[in-house]
């Protein structure tokens, strides 16, 4: 990485975290703002200095942009996960039915497959206990939870800009 490139990363990641920090202060007052600017240069020195990198090439200006529309998706698979799960433990008789189901990603690389990993597990319902290589190993607590698990995976190749297998360049 050439040493403008890893400037501009660090620059991204320290505004990055500091934009995360306002919105979780809620606050423009200087002091604030001056607190959260050396945490987050901190953040960043930390960070290069235990991964080499100030953040992982995939993450790019287009996944960044895709980002907020992906935390709203993702969060109304949670409700609706919330509500099947909730309708479940008030179903009389308990319509349960645990299994671990073994779940092949083409998602390419450590974050994409992290990402949807971290997805599946946030979902009520489903937790990810194994991820090697492309391979998951998912606790599902109905058969038909299994069902979702390709459609948050499209959902995490669309952040990453990864085309599903079989998709013709240029379709969707």
């Amino acid at each position: 990485m050439t040493s403008g490139r890893a400037f501009g990363s660090k620059l991204l990641l320290f505004f990055l975290l500091l934009v995360f920090w306002v919105v979780l202060t809620a606050s423009l007052a200087l002091h604030e703002l001056v607190m959260g600017a050396v945490c987050a240069a901190f953040v960043v020195t930390l960070t290069v200095a235990l991964l080499g990198r100030a953040l992982d090439p995939r993450i790019t200006p287009g996944v960044l942009l895709r980002l907020p529309v992906f935390m709203v998706r993702l969060v109304w698979e949670i409700i609706k996960a919330n509500l099947n799960v909730a309708g479940i433990i008030l179903h009389p008789r308990l319509p349960v039915d645990p299994r671990i189901v073994e779940y092949r990603t083409y998602l390419p690389g450590d974050l994409p497959r992290t990402v949807f990993s971290d997805s599946i597990t946030l979902t009520p319902g489903t937790v990810t206990v194994e991820l090697k290589g492309d391979v998951l190993n998912v606790h599902c607590l109905c058969p038909y939870h299994e069902d979702g698990l390709p459609g948050l995976e499209r959902l995490v190749a669309w952040l990453f800009g990864v085309k599903p297998p079989g998709e013709v360049k240029g379709d969707g």
